[in-house]
């Protein structure tokens, strides 16, 4: 009997050593959440605003109205949240509001949020033994753990594209049955055992419930987009390799997903052309005026105006951004690799991270390209690149934020490469490169990185209250 314990232990090793560090990173998240004072995280106060704001409303308002308290959700850039396409201080106040009710003091705005990871987690957790590719794309990221512990729509946004990647990557998921496919492939060139089913009433629920996940997307930040790129790419390719006979059908229910999907992007246009006809730049440009902190105030002389905000319409170049800003990629790494940019003087950390997720990535490629998978490679690092572009250029157009949240879709594209490597995924030496990144990433969030985040001394005042 000990025998076979220990043959289980060493079987499912990588399982459970995973499932501890899901579960220690929930653990951290939530001790960050109730014990980190309010402020301790990215525009939190602005935020925490929006989300007490939408509890009684169920509309994007006119940014323009901002009485009944709307205007005390601006922010020090000259714009309120409430009114970004992402429906998320809408839907999630709700909940905030249902904790504010017995929390009393304690942080009620973040509980959404922690609800959303426990939500992924799991998933995770069952899924792991037969998906351990999930790994890769939530099991050795700190950032992609920590924008759990606070107010930010980027959960949501995360949580969406999880289930993309995680939806796309299961031969026998709800989206692949929902195609009426069952999707095997021995690489991207080669498509196996297709099988179509007449689509029925539940066939089409099942649609426009891909339609309104996929629609969400839309609304989010378009980081994201890439995900969804990458989506609409597998799902083409599928199409061209698909049996003739079964092209209308699976193309129909192609058409039924993405129909709703944009119709909830146009809808949510159609409420801002509502307010704003075709002049919502002249009202942003309103507001901007009357909320921007003096250094980001469009009525500010340039001269006296931050320098690294909305450079592009100073007329600076890209390489004078990078001369203002030349550690940018450096500190996005850190951000993504950790919680923040702020150098925490663990140099050591960020350069052995570097080199573990360089080596996953490289070997993950280097298995593809030798098994035909050549293409699907080349696609996703495209995407990922541009994922870099698009965080650039953010910074160099709006404003200089290297954050590494913005390359959280990197994570999710390398967690559909592994999908692609299933073998690989069950290489010894593979593995131990991955619980190797895993255990660091949890050790380094629950030791450090928690410490910045939560003071002892406010920890001591709220208990005794």
């Amino acid at each position: 009997m000990n025998k076979d314990f220990r043959s289980r232990i060493k079987e499912n090793i990588f399982t459970y050593i995973s499932a501890l560090v899901i579960i220690g990173a929930f653990i951290v998240v939530a001790m960050v959440s109730f014990l980190s004072e309010l402020g301790m995280h990215p525009d939190e106060f602005d935020v925490k605003m929006c989300m007490d704001w939408c509890m009684n409303r169920f509309i994007w308002p006119d940014m323009r109205l901002t009485g009944e308290g709307l205007g005390d959700t601006f922010s020090g850039y000259g714009y309120t949240k409430v009114c970004n396409y992402s429906p998320y201080f809408l839907i999630f106040s709700k909940i905030a509001y249902v904790f504010k009710q017995f929390m009393d003091v304690l942080p009620y705005y973040r509980m959404p949020n922690l609800l959303l990871m426990a939500v992924i987690c799991v998933y995770t957790l069952k899924k792991l033994k037969d998906h351990n590719y999930l790994m890769l794309g939530f099991g050795m990221c700190i950032q992609a753990w920590y924008i759990f512990s606070y107010v930010t729509a980027d959960a949501e946004d995360f949580l969406l594209g999880f289930f993309a990647i995680a939806l796309l990557a299961d031969e026998d998921s709800f989206l692949w049955r929902t195609l009426g496919v069952r999707h095997h492939y021995k690489n991207v060139t080669e498509v196996n055992n297709s099988v179509t089913v007449p689509i029925t009433v539940s066939g089409i629920i099942s649609c426009v419930l891909l339609g309104v996940m996929y629609g969400l997307m839309l609304l989010g930040k378009p980081y994201y987009y890439a995900t969804l790129m990458l989506t609409f790419i597998v799902l083409a390719w599928r199409l061209i390799k698909s049996e003739i006979n079964i092209r209308k059908q699976l193309l129909s229910r192609y058409i039924l997903i993405a129909g709703v999907a944009f119709a909830i992007l146009a809808g949510r246009a159609a409420l801002d052309f509502h307010y704003y006809g075709f002049d919502k730049a002249s009202a942003e440009q309103q507001m901007s005026e009357q909320y921007s902190d003096y250094d980001k105030n469009p009525l500010t002389p340039i001269e006296e105006q931050e320098p690294t905000y909305h450079m592009a319409s100073k007329g600076y170049s890209i390489v004078d951004f990078f001369r203002y800003s030349p550690d940018w990629f450096e500190l996005s790494f850190r951000s993504f690799a950790s919680y923040s940019v702020y150098r925490d003087g663990h140099d050591l950390y960020y350069r052995v991270m570097a080199g573990l997720y360089l080596l996953i990535y490289v070997w993950l490629g280097v298995y593809l390209c030798n098994k035909g998978e050549k293409g699907i490679f080349i696609v996703v690092t495209l995407l990922n690149i541009g994922s870099v572009v698009a965080s650039v250029l953010n910074s160099y157009l709006i404003d200089c934020q290297p954050q590494g949240r913005y390359l959280l879709p990197i994570a999710l594209a390398t967690c559909y490469l592994g999908a692609r490597a299933r073998k690989l995924m069950d290489h010894r030496g593979f593995r131990a490169l991955v619980l190797i990144t895993a255990c660091l990433s949890i050790s380094y969030f629950g030791l450090f990185a928690s410490r910045k985040l939560i003071d002892l001394g406010y920890v001591r005042t709220l208990f005794s209250l």
